[in-house]
C-alpha cells in the first residue's frame, strides 16, 4: 500500500512541475470568476415613487426575457397569436362530416375559442351561406392566419367582424355584393 502512495505522490510532482500546468490553472481561476454576477448599485435615495420603479421595471428588455440553461433567453411576452388569436397560422384538412361551409367555420373556431355568433343575429344572406355545401376546394387550407382561412371560407363577398369580448365571429354582406329584391 505503501508503493501505491509513492507512485500517485510521483504522478502529481510530474503534473505540478510541467510547464503547462500553470498557464492551466491560472486560466482556470480567471474563467471561474468572470463568471461572477453583477452586483446592481442600491437606489440612489428613498424618495424614488413606486410608479417610477414600476415602470422601468416593466419598459426593461432584460426584464421582459427568461434564462432557459447557460446560452438560451427567450422573450417573456405572448406570441403575437397568443396575443392575437385571429392570426394564429392554421393547416386544416376538413374531415369527411363535414359538409357545409358553416360546419366547416366551426370546426376552424373550436380550437381557437372563438366560435360563431348566433344566426338570427346575422343576414339572410349569411344563413344561406353557411348552409351552402363545402367546396371540395376548401376541404384543405393550410398556411394562413384563421382569420385569412375564415374569411377564404366565406368567400369575398362577405366581410368578418369580430368580437374579442366575447370571442365570437359574424359575417355580414359587402354592400358591392347587396341586390335589392324586386317585389
Amino acid at each position: 500500500m505503501h508503493c501505491h502512495t509513492n507512485a500517485r505522490l510521483k504522478q502529481v510532482s510530474v503534473i505540478v512541475d510541467h510547464p503547462l500546468f500553470l498557464v492551466l490553472l491560472t486560466l482556470l481561476l480567471l474563467t471561474g470568476c468572470a463568471h461572477q454576477l453583477p452586483i446592481k448599485p442600491p437606489p440612489e435615495s428613498d424618495s424614488v415613487h413606486a410608479d417610477q420603479t414600476e415602470s422601468a421595471l416593466i419598459s426593461d428588455p432584460l426584464e421582459q426575457s427568461v434564462q432557459f440553461g447557460r446560452y438560451s433567453v427567450r422573450s417573456a411576452t405572448p406570441t403575437t397569436a397568443q396575443g392575437n388569436i385571429l392570426s394564429v397560422i392554421v393547416t386544416i384538412r376538413m374531415p369527411a362530416p363535414i359538409q357545409t361551409v358553416g360546419d366547416a367555420i366551426h370546426h376552424l373556431l373550436n380550437p381557437s375559442g372563438y366560435s360563431l355568433a348566433r344566426f338570427d343575429a346575422q343576414g339572410p344572406e349569411v344563413i344561406q351561406l353557411l348552409n351552402l355545401p363545402l367546396p371540395d376546394v376548401h376541404r384543405t387550407l393550410g398556411s394562413m392566419s384563421l382569420q385569412d382561412a375564415l374569411l377564404t371560407l366565406a368567400s369575398p363577398a362577405f366581410r368578418l367582424y369580430t368580437d374579442p369580448v366575447h370571442r365570437l365571429i359574424a359575417y355580414d354582406l359587402k354592400p358591392d355584393y347587396q341586390r335589392e329584391l324586386a317585389p
